[in-house]
């Protein structure tokens, strides 16, 4: 329990001064920035004008020795370094003890009074701020610039990201219209390996299909096949000859027609009933063996290598394209869609408020209308009562 109090007063001590190091580095942020400004004519003109004493204070005694002034503020900043890197060996933060200088050499390099490196104490104010949102001991995530750096770092990154991605692709795509190892590291490293998985997806489907489908075209297919077959039987010569048989000719003619088209309607039958069946993946496994073997000889089929090498070419086009949409722009559009829906919410519960309200001020106004006139009522009746001659006038 000590320990873990001494802990927690520890990092409250520390919360503190990351507090007090971010003041002191706006302050000397903005005092450089007024000091530069102070060098121009125009802004010591203007402040003679509205303050003459700090102007003449300022230009004889301060702005001669800022850098004095800031060689103060950088001795604290360097304190500062010093106890967080001993405080980093102390809890062994990194793997070694001159870690720490590499890692956060923005703190270093800012304290050099020169320049654009004062400059660099702004990234110290923004890792001490990251540190206490870490820790939560602040929360800016929903403020309107931790929203608007979010927003345009998202978009940044996805930018450079496109790009990148881009010229990857447009080099694999040229080195596959080129006839580089691509193609064939695709082949036998992707496209083998799932072979027997190829395989049973295809006879999965072609029996799922054929079951389906199959039945509702049988008999189609039966008519289709005799009447094939009469066509032909009515061209074959052999057949007009078996009609001159005295008495049986058309007999038989019609008996070896049938029989011809039953064969064949059973050959195609057993087939289709093959297919719709788990042994397709013998036929399946054959034209799979017989595909990837064309593919690997691609120097005996020109062909069929340009048609594999254009339709990885297209695919890889069609992913570029893709890649081309900028997203961070589709989804700025669907915020301000949502927003203009909100509004537009909002708009109408206001006027149907204030329809109800318009209503209810109708009514109270009936009311009062209808109590002024009974109050009315009520006073002639009392003066009809006092004054019994104004009755009998009447």
């Amino acid at each position: 329990m000590p320990r873990k109090s001494s802990q927690k007063s520890g990092q409250i001590s520390f919360f503190f001064l990351d507090f007090l190091m971010i003041i002191l580095l706006v302050v000397n942020l903005v005092w450089i920035v007024f000091d530069w400004l102070f060098e121009y004519e125009l802004l010591r003109g203007y402040l003679y004008g509205i303050a003459p004493d700090f102007t003449d204070m300022y230009a004889s005694s301060v702005h001669p020795r800022f850098i004095l002034i800031d060689l103060m503020f950088v001795s604290v900043f360097l304190t500062e370094f010093f106890i967080r890197w001993a405080m980093a060996v102390y809890h062994r933060l990194y793997h070694r003890w001159f870690f720490f200088p590499f890692i956060h050499f923005y703190d270093l390099l800012g304290c050099i009074p020169l320049g654009g490196f004062r400059f660099l104490r702004l990234l110290r104010i923004i890792s001490i701020t990251y540190r206490l949102q870490k820790h939560g001991i602040i929360d800016l995530s929903d403020t309107a610039v931790v929203r608007f750096i979010r927003k345009y770092h998202g978009i940044l990154i996805e930018e450079l990201s496109d790009r990148v991605t881009l010229n990857i692709l447009t080099d694999i795509q040229r080195e596959v219209c080129n006839g580089g190892p691509v193609v064939d590291r695709i082949v036998n490293e992707v496209v083998m390996p799932q072979r027997d998985s190829l395989v049973e997806w295809m006879s999965h489907r072609i029996e799922k299909v054929a079951n389906h489908n199959y039945g509702g075209y049988r008999d189609d297919i039966r008519d289709y096949v005799q009447e094939r077959i009469n066509t032909a039987v009515d061209e074959n010569e052999e057949f007009a000859r078996l009609e001159q048989i005295p008495v049986f000719g058309s007999l038989i003619r019609n008996t070896v027609e049938k029989a011809i088209s039953d064969m064949v309607f059973s050959v195609i039958n057993g087939i289709m009933q093959d297919l719709a069946s788990s042994r397709n993946r013998v036929l399946i496994n054959e034209a799979a063996d017989v595909l990837f073997d064309a593919i690997l000889l691609k120097e005996e089929d020109t062909e069929l290598n340009r048609l594999v090498v254009d339709t990885i070419d297209r695919s890889l086009e069609i992913v570029k394209q893709q890649v081309r949409v900028q997203q961070w722009k589709l989804r700025d559009l669907a915020d301000d869609e949502d927003h203009f829906r909100e509004l537009l919410r909002e708009e109408l519960m206001k006027a149907e408020a204030g329809l109800d309200t318009d209503g209810e001020s109708d009514v109270q106004v009936d009311m009062d209308l209808d109590s002024d006139a009974d109050a009315d009522n009520v006073a002639d009746k009392g003066r009809e009562a006092d004054d019994p001659g104004t009755t009998s006038k009447k």
